[in-house]
């Protein structure tokens, strides 16, 4: 599964770690140098379970299925938790308002290579060709995919293969589109008249239901499900989301991709350059004061900055 938005906020473990935060995982928090460098993972003990020391970067808010995307040479690779890379670092960085990486979906991971989108198992072997002529591909949720080329929308299945849209009202085959440039997986036409492709949406609206929130597309249907207690418009391709007393941030795909670890007292009767508390404006969201009475905001990464 991808980290669920659903996920408990955590509490961090006593060691001898200087910096330790949260992760998408409850089993797992991350160290870090001053500057932010990985240094481990380590576990509700405070035991050191994966040396991260060689790492430029990792990603812990998208540790999925027990892989943590990693940068080592400006290359992203994915590491399980014994320490080793199942997936080398060989692939581009993303440049997407969601990261550098993407986590692990249904055992897929969306991947760039030479500049061109495609996806991976876990295991490396590549499930949708890489081509330039995919502009996006979203993570795969229940099997599927949406992929986007040119002004067309067209869905895959875990195996590469051309999948029916599952937000489609009629038993009718989605448009004959495929992205996996394999002549088997080309549907054969058909005599009767064919379904419109879907446009896709251009973002995501909130909408609340039996006392929860969650977000609909342009069609009103529910693409994040209703289990948020208060959430923000979606705002940068990310949207704050509160459960219980504390907010983390969604993207569209309904990933959590910055945990839940801030109090929304004291932030909610003043705005930020014109937008609410836990609301991204020039890549800076507002999440609380300092006791110098200074806002605090945090990047699209979930690292504490200054505001102004």
């Amino acid at each position: 599964m991808v980290p669920s938005a659903q996920a408990a906020s955590c509490k961090l473990p006593k060691s001898y770690y200087k910096n330790v935060a949260c992760t998408a995982s409850s089993k797992y928090f991350l160290a870090t140098k001053d500057f932010g460098a990985p240094v481990a993972l380590i576990d509700k003990k405070g035991k050191r379970v994966v040396d991260l020391s060689r790492y430029q970067k990792v990603d812990a808010d998208k540790i999925s299925s027990d892989l943590l995307p990693v940068l080592r040479n400006s290359r992203v690779g994915y590491l399980n938790m014994q320490g080793r890379e199942v997936v080398p670092a060989m692939y581009d960085m993303l440049t997407e308002s969601g990261g550098w990486a993407r986590p692990v979906s249904d055992g897929r991971i969306v991947v760039k290579k030479d500049g061109n989108y495609g996806v991976i198992n876990t295991a490396n072997s590549t499930v949708v060709s890489f081509s330039a002529a995919i502009d996006d591909i979203d993570n795969y949720r229940n099997g599927v995919a949406r992929v986007r080329k040119n002004s067309a929308t067209s869905w895959v299945d875990k195996n590469g293969n051309t999948a029916r849209d599952p937000n489609a009202s009629s038993a009718k085959e989605s448009a004959p589109a495929t992205v996996t440039d394999k002549p088997s997986s080309v549907p054969k036409s058909s005599s009767g008249p064919k379904p419109p492709i879907s446009s896709g949406f251009t973002t995501l609206q909130s909408r609340q239901q039996d006392g929860k929130w969650g977000f609909v597309d342009d069609n009103n249907i529910t693409m994040i499900t209703y289990s948020f207690d208060e959430v923000r418009p979606f705002s940068e391709s990310l949207a704050g989301v509160r459960i219980g007393k504390e907010w983390g941030f969604i993207n569209l795909g309904g990933e959590l991709v910055i945990p839940f670890r801030f109090a929304s007292d004291g932030v909610l009767a003043d705005d930020y350059r014109g937008k609410p508390s836990f609301t991204f404006t020039g890549g800076k969201a507002w999440i609380g004061n300092l006791k110098n009475g200074n806002k605090m905001c945090v990047d699209k990464e979930g690292t504490g900055v200054a505001c102004d």
